[in-house]
């Protein structure tokens, strides 16, 4: 979250910041006023709780007949003080609520917009041209460099379906809408996608994690995804939990992966860490009832390979850069049409977010690009809530994280759609084929 000093400093901006941000019903006049009055009581506070302390020496040492004058002096203090720290901790519990519903501010180089069509296209990448010049940036909406059909391509789900490698009817009967079965040929380069992704970050010295895919709230607030992602996240019902504990199912490594931090304090020699981690993600999907139904694009269990960072000020644009060239360079592998996206700040995802990438792949079926992954620059945000530091000499400083989609479900969908051939079958891409074992799907008509 932001210093709440920074936003008493700053305060035009947070506020101009968080309408841009399309972030309603922000009060942010009254959040400062009740930290000012906060300030006062605590002050207050404190000064009464030193002429408790003192009042309390002064009664075994007083004679007998001052001594019950002083007891009556300190039970007015006490009474006065325990008023004043009800009304501390009232105040302190309207900062708390409040703090977290302020966005981070954003990059001057983050476009101001409303929604994703105000996105602006930095990159445009295919196999057959490589990069495409495309001069100063192109509106989101414009497709017009998109690779042109040279057949009717079939979308993902009639070909997994005609290969027989991904099972939409037999998983709404087991659990439902937005589920799937992948098999045969499907989860064997699913999983080379990955193994092409790990190894390389592997070669540049990234921490494998295997975290938990089940939390606290403290892991999804500290990431920002609570409190306003709230109704994306399955709970788990605490009665089968030790403890008690309420959990919750992750949506993305990013909470978990981050949340090996907390509470740490790193050496400044130490970062940036790199991690990386391939989970089963879930999410609940609210809001987008009836969109993108079907296949396996939206849905509310899937598999990603999620990269993050922990680092300094001075590295997190490097980091961020590092993170979309490894984007870049693996699709390219998988000889994919792709485009970078330059996200806009209605349309920069969650609080947490200062600087925003998308990159997307082409679907020659629905002539259109889908997003593949996001990386994200957060400044300090999340290190605040989840109390990251890194030691600089004799100074203690928050850490600044960077978060980045390196694969997950999504890649599979673009990949079968731009390398189907028109007799049905799937030509693998060369850079997969020493972990898949094969170089085609054959049809099964």
């Amino acid at each position: 979250m932001l210093d709440i000093n920074y936003i008493k400093d700053n305060k035009e901006l947070v506020k101009k910041v968080a309408e841009q941000r399309k972030v309603k019903d922000l009060d942010i006049d009254g959040l400062l006023s009740n930290y000012e009055k906060y300030l006062k009581v605590l002050r207050d506070v404190e000064a009464l709780r030193q002429k408790r302390n003192e009042l309390s020496s002064l009664i075994s040492r007083v004679p007998d007949d001052e001594r019950s004058e002083i007891i009556s002096q300190a039970s007015e203090v006490k009474n006065e003080l325990s008023d004043l720290e009800n009304n501390l901790g009232v105040l302190k519990e309207a900062v708390d609520k409040a703090l977290p519903y302020i966005p981070n501010v954003v990059s001057k180089d983050m476009p101001v917009g409303n929604d994703e069509q105000d996105n602006l296209i930095i990159k445009v990448w295919n196999p057959k041209d490589g990069y495409l010049s495309i001069g100063n940036s192109l509106p989101y909406g414009d497709i017009s460099y998109a690779p042109k059909d040279i057949f009717n391509h079939k979308d993902h789900i009639e070909l997994g379906a005609n290969l027989d490698i991904i099972d939409i009817e037999q998983s709404s009967k087991v659990s439902g809408s937005r589920f799937y079965y992948l098999k045969s040929e499907a989860v064997v380069v699913l999983e080379a996608i990955f193994s092409l992704l790990k190894s390389e970050l592997l070669r540049r010295g990234y921490t494998p994690l295997i975290p938990p895919v089940m939390v606290k709230e403290r892991s999804l607030f500290g990431t920002s995804h609570f409190p306003e992602g709230r109704d994306q996240v399955y709970k788990i019902s605490n009665d089968n939990i030790e403890e008690g504990n309420d959990l919750f199912l992750i949506g993305s490594a990013e909470p978990t992966n981050f949340s090996y931090f907390m509470d740490k304090v790193l050496d400044k020699d130490d970062l940036p860490a790199k991690v990386y981690a391939q989970t089963t993600c879930f999410r609940s999907e609210v809001g987008s009832w009836g969109k993108d139904v079907r296949g396996i694009k939206r849905v509310h269990q899937f598999d990603k390979l999620e990269m993050n960072c922990v680092c300094t000020e001075e590295q997190e644009r490097e980091v961020f850069d590092e993170f979309l060239e490894i984007n870049e360079w693996l699709y390219q592998k998988l000889e994919i049409p792709y485009r970078v996206v330059n996200k806009c700040t209605g349309d920069c995802g969650y609080n947490a977010s200062y600087f925003q990438y998308d990159i997307e792949g082409w679907r020659p079926s629905e002539k259109e690009y889908m997003e593949l992954g996001t990386n994200t620059m957060t400044t300090d945000y999340q290190a605040r809530r989840l109390n990251i530091k890194y030691r600089d000499g004799n100074e203690l400083k928050f850490a600044r994280t960077v978060n980045d989609t390196g694969a997950s479900t999504r890649p599979l969908i673009v990949l079968l759609e731009n390398h189907q051939q028109e007799d049905g079958s799937i030509d693998i891409p060369e850079a997969l084929q020493k972990y898949t074992g094969f170089g085609r799907i054959l049809s099964k008509n």
